[in-house]
């Protein structure tokens, strides 16, 4: 039997494996955390649906009065297409059922695999309320670093780095304020909230997997180059193996391209950017960084919406590897909160957390092939061809059972 046949055997034997358990065993937590069934991007029933005026919003803060009111969501998909029969999709845009990530059986693999080793993301954004109830196990802890106390105990140059770092403002308070900080813990919580706390799901959220908050963004989502290069070494040198930059430049920097260059031993997840006015523009004509820098440890990811179309504002094109859920993402904000966010920033994590699952399960897997499972791995949508270098879609189950064969 060749090696490529053998290959393909043992994915095909993993696959019904994951399938065998979880028809036997289920997802036993499908009903653990109350606000699962808003995140379409793990589970689209194909109920969900949101008026086109409120879409073009890009902040939306949850609470159940504002969902009902605004008949965002309905429980049964019988609701919905009925709606579609009396209704104008110019008015309403509609969710695909089964439009989504893959994630339940990809998560179900990953927990029946034992941890090999930890993985740390480097959350590079705004600050992250490390406090939040959906985040508070999963923060990365610099053990090496007594909290509060003025002295660099590990003597690596940085104050009271317990948790992460400023690069902003320079000092150890990665949480600074609720109306500043809603960036990054909107990322963190899609990547690692908890399960099974009347909450939302983590797509990673395990013991193994943790979030390094490095903050070098202010309130308006604005930061220096030189917090974002600060900020890449200090992922590197303090032992992130995958970093999440939900940011860009239309300014190519050459200190941000050397300190990635000077890193090959982390993932890169970076988001495509979003064109103005819900105008998304192709990345071949147009420059966002770092998200044109071409390295194999480096994957660029746009936004596509629950209807299973790129999402209007989304970068695309040649320099973008795959899309993933990046429109209406309910995850976690300052204070024991959740929101509803949109744009690349929301898409980029799903990447990096199905990083974070690779990583911390198959060691095998050379880092430099991480980009080539994402985009070999992707669930084709027939509308987004020929927008990225993918087919579509991020499969996360695809992802870790390629990876497994390493």
């Amino acid at each position: 039997m060749s090696k490529v046949i053998k290959k393909y055997v043992e994915r095909g034997l993993l696959l019904v494996f994951v399938l065998c358990q979880f028809i036997l065993f289920g997802f036993t937590e499908n009903n653990s955390d109350n606000l699962y069934s808003y995140q379409w991007g793990l589970k689209n029933s194909g109920s969900f649906f949101v008026p086109r005026t409120i879409l073009a919003n890009s902040y939306i803060p949850f609470n159940f009065d504002k969902v009902i009111n605004d008949q965002m969501f309905f429980d049964t998909k019988d609701t919905v297409d009925y709606l579609r029969t009396i209704g104008n999709t110019s008015y309403v845009a509609y969710s695909v059922e089964n439009f989504d990530t893959n994630w339940e059986s990809g998560y179900a693999y990953f927990k029946s695999v034992p941890a090999k080793r930890d993985a740390i993301i480097a959350v590079i954004d705004t600050g992250v309320d490390i406090n939040h109830f959906e985040l508070n196990e999963s923060i990365w802890i610099n053990h090496d670093e007594i909290p509060n106390n003025g002295i660099d105990d590990d003597n690596n140059g940085y104050i009271d780095d317990y948790n992460g770092y400023n690069f902003h403002h320079k000092n150890g308070n990665v949480y600074v304020d609720p109306q500043i900080d809603v960036h990054g813990t909107h990322a963190a919580g899609i990547m690692v909230a908890k399960h099974d706390n009347a909450g939302i799901k983590g797509i990673a959220h395990d013991k193994n997997v943790k979030v390094m908050p490095l903050k070098v963004l202010d309130a308006n989502e604005n930061g220096y180059v030189s917090s974002v290069v600060s900020a890449i070494n200090y992922a590197r040198e303090n032992g992130a193996s995958i970093c999440n930059l939900s940011l860009g430049s239309y300014k190519y920097e050459e200190s941000i391209d050397k300190a990635i260059k000077n890193s090959p031993n982390m993932i890169f997840v970076v988001s495509a950017g979003n064109g103005a006015n819900f105008n998304g523009y192709s990345l071949d004509e147009k420059d966002v960084y770092p998200a044109k820098l071409n390295y194999p440890n480096l994957i660029t990811v746009s936004n596509v919406c629950f209807d299973a179309e790129r999402y209007v504002s989304a970068n695309y094109g040649s320099y973008v590897d795959v899309f993933a859920p990046g429109t209406f993402i309910l995850s976690t904000t300052p204070g024991d909160n959740f929101a509803y966010l949109t744009g690349t920033s929301m898409a980029a994590p799903f990447v990096a957390a199905t990083c974070a699952m690779m990583y911390s399960r198959f060691p095998n897997l050379p880092l430099e092939l991480y980009k080539t499972i994402i985009i070999n791995g992707a669930t084709p949508v027939s509308k987004l061809m020929g927008l990225s270098k993918s087919t579509g879609m991020l499969n996360i189950c695809n992802s870790l059972i390629m990876a497994s064969t390493f």
